[in-house]
């Protein structure tokens, strides 16, 4: 019989504390002081640190979250009746609490007058894009490597593409999340967000098979009749 609503939130209680236990505190901290010097110094000369300081200090942001899936214990834990959805889910609501606390003090920094709708925006866009890319990379090469190609992806995404596609289009780069390469801040921001989701729910698809990729050694998944598929490691 599956567990009730009384035994998941059980679970999520007793989830609670080893997730904070095993977040890297040490690294949101660096990067949180980085961003605010970041967003300070964009201030100075009367410049506008929400073109492009601000930016930047919330792409550090998700950077931290795309190490949110490194989890030392979860090849433990993976047998556990606890689901991993569910882990990764109460891991995913404490790290963006804390880094949309962060972020809102960043708003506020310096001559901000708080959040304006780009910024939310753009943030909630950052935020989905670094959850769905350290999901999905994980599912490729496991949680010990995933942190890496998945913060590669989300610069790519947040920073690389809108600079590129303003240079073919001959329009002024900017990272500016009011002037986004194409379409209205809000269109973009959610058709970003929008895939960013589906990755996000396509990376948690089938939780219990292993990495397709693995130490190099691709996984191949055989069937045979009458039995479990199995497993068989190719080159």
């Amino acid at each position: 019989m599956p567990p009730g609503r009384a035994e998941r939130l059980g679970q999520v209680r007793h989830l609670l504390w080893p997730s904070i236990r095993t977040m890297r505190w040490g690294a949101f901290l660096a990067v949180t002081s980085v961003g605010a010097a970041a967003v300070g110094s964009g201030a100075r000369n009367d410049a506008d640190p929400a073109t492009i300081a601000l930016p930047v200090a919330t792409v550090l942001l998700g950077a931290w979250l795309c190490f949110l899936f490194e989890d030392a214990a979860a090849t433990m834990t993976a047998a556990s009746p606890t689901p991993l959805a569910l882990r990764r889910a109460v891991r995913g609501a404490i790290a963006v609490a804390a880094v949309g606390a962060v972020w809102v003090g960043y708003t506020w920094l310096g001559p901000l007058d708080g959040p304006t709708g780009p910024m939310t925006w753009s943030f909630g866009a950052i935020v989905l894009v670094a959850l769905g890319a350290a999901a999905a990379w994980t599912r490729v090469v496991g949680a010990a490597r995933a942190a890496l190609p998945a913060t590669a992806s989300l610069v790519t995404v947040v920073i690389v593409a809108p600079v590129a596609v303003s240079i073919l289009l001959e329009r002024r780069a900017s990272i500016d999340p009011a002037t986004p390469p194409v379409g209205t801040p809000g269109s973009y921001w959610a058709t970003v967000a929008a895939v960013a989701v589906v990755i996000l729910l396509l990376g948690h698809l089938d939780l219990a098979r292993p990495p397709i990729v693995r130490f190099g050694r691709r996984r191949v998944f055989v069937p045979r009749r009458g039995a479990p598929a199995v497993l068989r490691s190719s080159r």
